[in-house]
């Protein structure tokens, strides 16, 4: 990743989640995986995690068939909770796990699924980790991904990121405070429930420290993979947000059909 401080210290929000871990949890991740695939079996198929967190949907993919699961992130402390829920919820996969930045790494050979959700806009330089994600992918193969949608308080939030990564744990606690509480009423009163096996917590907390941050609308995730050789499958929840609470990530999934024509510069 970019050199950029202060950087959210993510893997210890993974390790934290991971004692929230249950068989519930892993088998809506593996819910959320397949509906994000649309249909597309990963049976035998090898699969690439970027930015694995907590590992959860690492070991969904292994719980669904996937032939081989590799599974890399920049946060040690994310390798380490992907390794030991690897332990307890799949104790007989045998995954590839390693601690590598999609902006610099070494990962060799290419993957028939390449899973990033949530991750890339969090490297400091987030076309450069797409360009880099998608020439992992097999020809035919899938690229899924999720990346925070644009809206009007991004720079906002940029800086509310930066300065929460920046404090001290006093600072943390107030403003996680003035976040959290809102955000719970209103689940609370809509009765909102968490997709993909995650924790509202821990992802807001996730989200209010995720420095560094960036944002993209659909029109520019669809141009620039699109040009680096792929077919858009699906997208979802790519609805305009007006961001107040932060933003949600817009889902994609691509296909290969071509070999990459070379670099591909970013949006203007």
């Amino acid at each position: 990743m970019s050199d950029i401080e202060p950087r959210f210290k993510f893997g210890r929000n993974w390790l934290r989640y991971s004692k929230t871990i249950d068989e519930t949890a892993v088998a809506s991740a593996a819910d959320g995986l397949q509906r994000l695939l649309g249909g597309h079996s990963l049976a035998g198929k090898h699969f690439l995690d970027i930015g694995c967190g907590s590992g959860l949907h690492s070991i969904a993919a292994s719980r669904l068939g996937a032939g081989s699961v590799t599974a890399f992130d920049y946060d040690a402390d994310s390798v380490e909770a992907t390794r030991r829920n690897f332990a307890r919820f799949a104790p007989s996969a045998q995954p590839t796990l390693c601690r590598r930045d999609i902006l610099r790494h070494d990962i060799q050979g290419k993957f028939d699924v390449v899973y990033s959700w949530g991750v890339l806009h969090h490297t400091g330089d987030m076309w450069q980790a797409i360009n880099n994600a998608a020439q992992l992918v097999e020809d035919d193969g899938l690229l899924a991904i999720a990346i925070y949608k644009r809206t009007s308080l991004c720079r906002a939030w940029t800086a509310i990121k930066r300065l929460y990564s920046s404090s001290g744990p006093a600072v943390r606690f107030c403003m996680a405070a003035a976040f959290l509480t809102p955000l719970y009423l209103g689940k609370i009163l809509t009765r909102q429930k968490f997709p993909r096996g995650m924790s509202w917590y821990y992802d807001a907390i996730d989200w209010l420290g995720g420095y560094p941050y960036e944002s993209a609308t659909l029109d520019e995730i669809v141009d620039f993979v699109e040009n680096a050789g792929f077919a858009t499958l699906s997208t979802v929840n790519t609805g305009r947000l007006l961001g107040l609470f932060g933003s949600s990530c817009a889902e994609y999934v691509f296909k290969k059909t071509r070999s990459m024509p070379g670099p591909l510069s970013p949006p203007p």
